[in-house]
Formats: C-alpha cells, sequence, structure tokens
C-alpha cells in the first residue's frame, strides 16, 4: 500500500459505497527534518464515468491523521481503489 518505505502509512484512492466520492491519501516529502505535514487528503467528485475529476478538497496532515481517517473510511465500508490501472483501462 505504501509506496515509501517503512511509512506504514496509507498511499492510494479510496471510494465511497455510493460511487460518488473518492479521496486519495499522497505522501510528499519536502525536507527531511520535517515529515509531520507532509501528508495529503485530497477530495474529489467521481463523474458518471467513474473517473474522479472533480477537485474539491484538499487537507495537509500528520501521518497519524491520515491513519486514522484511512482507517475510519474503510470501517464506513469506503473501498480502495485503483485508480492508475483504471487510467489504462480507459485509455
Amino acid at each position: 500500500m505504501s509506496k515509501v518505505e517503512n511509512l506504514d502509512a496509507p498511499i492510494g484512492w479510496l471510494i465511497d459505497p455510493h460511487n460518488k466520492w473518492v479521496i486519495h491519501f499522497d505522501y510528499k516529502q519536502v525536507s527531511n527534518t520535517d515529515v509531520s505535514t507532509n501528508f495529503t487528503i485530497d477530495m474529489w467528485g467521481v463523474v458518471q464515468t467513474g473517473k474522479p475529476m472533480k477537485f474539491n478538497s484538499r487537507r495537509k496532515v500528520s501521518k497519524e491523521e491520515s491513519l486514522k481517517t484511512w482507517k475510519q473510511l474503510l470501517s464506513s465500508n469506503w473501498v480502495e481503489f485503483d485508480f492508475e490501472n483504471y487510467k489504462t483501462k480507459i485509455a
């Protein structure tokens, strides 16, 4: 799940049970000294074709907040969504 070695934090996409929203969890290392808020959570609206195309919002969060949100969404029936694989199927 994680692209960053030994990160233990979510990186990827989740889609809601009604296929109306997707959330992208990401990590960007800005500096070696401060990794506390290098995580982002982006919310996207899903268009009729199923693609996340309407950007809604972005939050910068800590690793702990990112993991907490990921787990809460999974417990609310959100599921992992392989957007990269989806893009190659429609291209």
